[in-house]
């Protein structure tokens, strides 16, 4: 058996069975295979680059071949549903991540209903929790065309929200004005005496981003005497579904719009503010704190200096997402719209604010040389570099990822002079 665990996933695709569309292992009797990462974690490890023969080269392919990564899911996990999806779906295929995380989805909100109508209603709240939890899963990788796009993802926001109709929720619903539109969100802080004003944190994700399951991740920071503030950015969530808010190059526009939010709160102190970026938000946070100064901490799990080089180009199978996000027409206009997406003349030496810059030597989403791109232009910053904190994909050992330290939030808690 562990010699049939060690099997990569290249190997897989070698043999044909990604291809014929077997479940991985399905045919050597294993059920399901582990697709997670293994990551190091360390300061400043040995930044790679992109491994032709690990990223499953393909002469004459789309995308030379390289596979949808995202699409698979763990057998390492306690979930049972997450572990009978893994069971049960064919990996890299999108109809069958659908189907199977739609199925327990509707599975736990039938649960959920039957638990409210019979007055439990914190184990109604799990419940609720758990289908938004996997409507989202179903919907993230859904283009715009997908006839159930938009219904499951109005199937995830009803959920949360009927969750925390059955329990009081650790966060307050907030709208942000931007630009002339509304951006929703949430907003999460201490429970701490009252009268207190605290540095708050705001998270800016990445494609697959939405804000219900980022305001889940706030605890970490609220422990560590930080508020949280988790918004549908424009290209995000419902600000792209709901509203086709789309992101721009700028994205230090976004940013004005949470600061000048916060300032209006009692309860926060908005001379420290920090920005958390995951995946795109690699870009999105040293982009937005290059030109809006009061961000005063800046740390992303992903570092990006050039996002049409470090993503799009880097990871094809992200493509045509890209395009919906930033608003393009067809990839010949994304290409040419990208060329605005960078922190090229002079922007990284524009940012004062400290910064971590996180990576995966490994990583097959995100290009980890942008990250020590990004290190090195931005000379103004008091800055420094953390390994394998980038996508959670990078690697293709398999099995279950290796423990990595909570270094953003206490890096953040230090930089922002939290009170923890």
């Amino acid at each position: 058996m562990d010699s049939l665990l060690n099997v990569s996933r290249r190997s897989l695709v070698k043999m044909g069975l990604a291809a014929a569309g077997i479940p991985a292992l399905g045919a050597l009797g294993v059920s399901a295979f582990a697709q997670d990462a293994g990551s190091e974690a360390g300061k400043k490890g040995a930044v790679g680059g992109r491994s032709e023969e690990e990223l499953y080269p393909g002469k004459g392919l789309p995308g030379g071949g390289q596979l949808e990564i995202r699409l698979t899911q763990s057998m390492f996990t306690s979930d049972p549903d997450a572990l009978e999806v893994a069971q049960r779906m064919k990996p890299f295929n999108l109809e069958s991540w659908i189907t199977e995380w739609t199925r327990v989805a509707d599975r736990n909100a039938e649960e959920a209903e039957r638990l409210a109508g019979e007055g439990y209603k914190v184990t109604a709240n799990e419940y609720y929790l758990r289908a938004s939890t996997f409507y989202r899963e179903a919907c993230w990788p859904m283009p715009v065309d997908e006839p159930r796009m938009l219904p499951t993802y109005k199937k995830m926001r009803a959920a949360f929200e009927s969750a925390w109709k059955m329990t009081r929720a650790p966060f307050e619903r907030v709208q942000i004005p931007y630009e002339g539109k509304m951006l929703d969100g949430y907003f999460r802080k201490p429970n701490n005496p009252q009268g207190k004003k605290f540095p708050v944190v705001i998270p800016f994700q990445g494609a697959d981003t939405m804000a219900e399951a980022t305001i889940m991740g706030g605890a970490a920071y609220n422990a560590r005497g930080m508020a949280y503030l988790a918004v549908d950015f424009p290209g995000q969530g419902g600000a792209m579904r709901l509203h086709d808010l789309h992101l721009p190059p700028d994205t230090e526009r976004i940013a004005k719009a949470m600061i000048d939010y916060l300032e209006t709160r009692p309860d926060v102190d908005a001379t420290r503010v920090g920005m958390q970026g995951i995946s795109m938000g690699g870009y999105g946070v040293p982009r937005a704190a290059s030109g809006e100064k009061r961000i005063k901490a800046a740390m992303m799990s992903s570092g990006s200096y050039d996002l049409k080089s470090d993503l799009f180009e880097y990871y094809p199978p992200i493509q045509e997402r890209v395009r919906w996000i930033i608003g393009a027409k067809d990839l010949a206009d994304a290409r040419k719209q990208l060329n605005e997406y960078n922190m090229g003349e002079g922007r990284a030496a524009k940012i004062e604010a400290p910064m971590l810059i996180g990576y995966s030597k490994d990583d097959r989403i995100m290009d980890p040389a942008g990250a020590l791109r990004l290190y090195e232009a931005a000379t103004n910053s008091k800055r420094d570099m953390v390994e394998g904190t980038g996508h959670a994909q990078a690697s293709n050992a398999g099995g279950p990822r290796s423990a990595r330290p909570v270094v953003f939030p206490d890096w953040a808690a230090k930089t922002l002079r939290a009170d923890t």
